[in-house]
């Protein structure tokens, strides 16, 4: 009777993995979640669709606060932390577009131009763009900068060289400098703040002309500030504002600013494209890329969770027709 016993448990055992055995995880999960809690089906918001939506999930501590979002050449997703930290992953695409995995991921710190990781008050990346040679530029607040690190496979192991920048951005808070940070088509740069106010009520910005940065001035919808932005293959420009208030809390606008208007001098007011506020789902979107795909451009969201547990970080995919665009720059 032992004998058999003891047979029966070593059969219900054998397919079991050793007691303390590493399981394989997954760096970060996507759960599938939904932009319209009343409507799960909905696909149109405002001008554009939604093609995807997930909260990531991790439980690396080094995961979270993802400030800044672009495309790479190997066409890897790529994001900044306002800890100090890249990440990337791989993005898996069915073969409408739509992202159906990131997988692969990797969370590196950014390296400052000594070759050390970044620390205290240099860690807080804000934005991040790739350039037309492939390289990234990353935009950082409380100590106000634009570093130029090498592209895809050297990025994370390589220390950057510093971009000069006009000495007015020195006036912006701490907290409210470069946000938006884009690499247009000709290769100039243009950035916008969050909190550096001109007397008319719109925000200070800068966009490049013959090697110098210019001045120009955007205005966000009321109670609304900037935070990222991405350029099309056109020139266009696609900016992303967020708000938060005690009653609605979390909400987002992505508007589209043509390219003929990005010039020094020039107050730039966006066409709203889409706009998330309760009871849509939103959170603290941050970041924001684009990407060519058949029917269009997809657009990419981003919100930094603030490494908060009442807070999300969601990654919310919609399609910009091509009527509207066509196609993206990053």
């Amino acid at each position: 009777m032992l004998t058999l016993i003891f047979f029966l448990l070593c059969i219900g055992c054998a397919g079991q993995a050793p007691v303390g055995a590493a399981v394989p995880q997954r760096l970060v999960e996507l759960v599938p979640t939904d932009v319209d809690g009343t409507d799960s089906e909905r696909r149109d918001f405002g001008k554009m669709r939604l093609l995807s939506a997930y909260e990531l999930r991790s439980k690396d501590r080094r995961f979270g606060g993802l400030s800044g979002l672009s495309i790479g050449a190997d066409g890897f997703l790529y994001a900044v932390s306002d800890r100090g930290y890249w990440l990337s992953a791989r993005m898996v695409l069915n073969s409408t577009g739509k992202l159906a995995d990131l997988v692969d991921w990797q969370i590196e710190p950014l390296l400052s131009p000594q070759g050390a990781a970044v620390t205290d008050a240099w860690t807080d990346a804000e934005a991040l763009t790739r350039t037309a040679d492939g390289s990234f530029i990353v935009a950082f607040e409380q100590r106000h900068r634009l570093w130029r690190y090498p592209g895809p496979a050297k990025a994370f192991a390589s220390a950057p060289t510093t971009i000069s920048l006009p000495e007015a951005i020195s006036q912006a808070p701490i907290n409210g400098g470069m946000e938006c940070l884009a690499a247009l088509p000709d290769d100039r740069l243009l950035t916008l703040t969050e909190e550096l106010k001109n007397p008319d009520g719109s925000f200070a910005g800068w966009v490049q002309e013959n090697g110098r940065f210019e001045r120009l001035a955007y205005f966000p919808a009321s109670g609304y500030r900037v935070a990222d932005c991405a350029a099309l293959r056109n020139g266009d420009l696609i900016v992303l504002e967020r708000r938060f208030t005690l009653i609605t809390f979390w909400g987002a606008r992505l508007t589209l600013v043509p390219a003929q208007q990005l010039r020094g001098g020039a107050k730039l007011r966006g066409v709203e494209l889409l706009r998330l506020e309760s009871p849509l789902f939103a959170d603290n979107f941050e970041g924001v890329a684009v990407q060519e795909i058949n029917d269009g451009t997809a657009v990419y969201m981003v919100s930094d969770d603030n490494y908060h547990s009442l807070q999300r970080t969601l990654i919310y995919q919609f399609l910009l027709p091509k009527t509207h665009a066509h196609g993206p720059q990053q």
